[in-house]
């Protein structure tokens, strides 16, 4: 089945995590996803390459969320895909998505927590900032002032390498964290708390998967549930949530892999049709 949308953002926003390499990453995808329908290419201009307020590379990445804010204000979509470059491709997508369905569900399925601040992150890059952006905490130009989404209604999936400050939330916040072991032997169990039918959004990094499967992504981490387990772990979602929001990064397809691995995930979220 496809995943209904309204519209699609194709954004190729590397700054967030300072590696060039991921911004043909969505068009990649793009070319991989059919479109929904109506498809929106986000211009990412190259700013400063400098630390402001802890962040680098602040003014670009700021500056991209104005952009995605602005389009999505105009248009004030119900159903948003994200095809992105680093993780804070789909910052302003989730934050829009979060106002309009109050207590949505968010799935961050990714092999880092996100869940740094500029006080607290050892790299000062914003990709290892956006879901803790989303809790409300952290520079102001990520966060828009408050918080999008509350502890209660995150869970981490895949997720694995976390710094000490990031472990510390994890802990103090009560966020849900479905690891490896629990992708491979309980895929259902992962939606299983929150209500059926309810809204949801999937944060899909595609390092979550052992690299060893999907090499092609921008921070491998070992350790990670094979394919086969994540897809399942998306499907699962789809069927027990209306999903409302998909974003999809944190690819770097000039790193040699096969994309039929790829397409797996993908299809497993009504993307695109299972490879032949």
């Amino acid at each position: 089945m496809v995943w209904q949308r309204d519209v699609d953002l194709v954004v190729p926003l590397w700054q967030g995590g300072d590696d060039v390499r991921v911004a043909p990453g969505s068009a990649a995808l793009a070319r991989q996803v059919p479109s929904g329908g109506s498809r929106l290419h986000i211009s990412v201009t190259d700013g400063p390459r400098q630390v402001a307020g802890g962040v680098l590379n602040l003014e670009t990445v700021a500056e991209t969320q104005r952009r995605i804010r602005d389009r999505l204000v105009r248009r004030d979509p119900a159903r948003i895909l994200t095809l992105g470059g680093d993780c804070a491709s789909d910052l302003a997508a989730v934050q829009h998505l979060a106002a309009r369905y109050p207590g949505m569900s968010c799935y961050w399925v990714d092999a880092h927590p996100d869940l740094n601040t500029p006080e607290s992150s050892p790299s000062g890059r914003a990709h290892g900032m956006v879901l803790r952006a989303l809790l409300g905490e952290g520079h102001e130009r990520l966060t828009g002032g408050g918080a999008a989404l509350a502890a209660r209604d995150v869970t981490l999936v895949g997720t694995r390498s976390f710094d000490p400050a990031e472990a510390q939330v994890v802990r103090e916040r009560g966020l849900a964290v479905a690891g490896t072991e629990a992708v491979v032997a309980d895929p259902e169990g992962v939606a299983s708390r929150r209500t059926a039918g309810s809204p949801a959004y999937v944060h899909l990094d595609v390092d979550v998967c052992d690299p060893a499967e999907v090499p092609a992504v921008a921070c491998p981490e070992q350790g990670g549930p094979p394919v086969e387990a994540v897809a399942r772990v998306l499907s699962a979602l789809a069927r027990h949530h209306t999903v409302v929001g998909i974003g999809v990064c944190e690819y770097v397809p000039v790193i040699e892999h096969d994309p039929k691995r790829l397409n797996v995930l993908l299809s497993a979220l009504g993307l695109c049709d299972p490879a032949v």
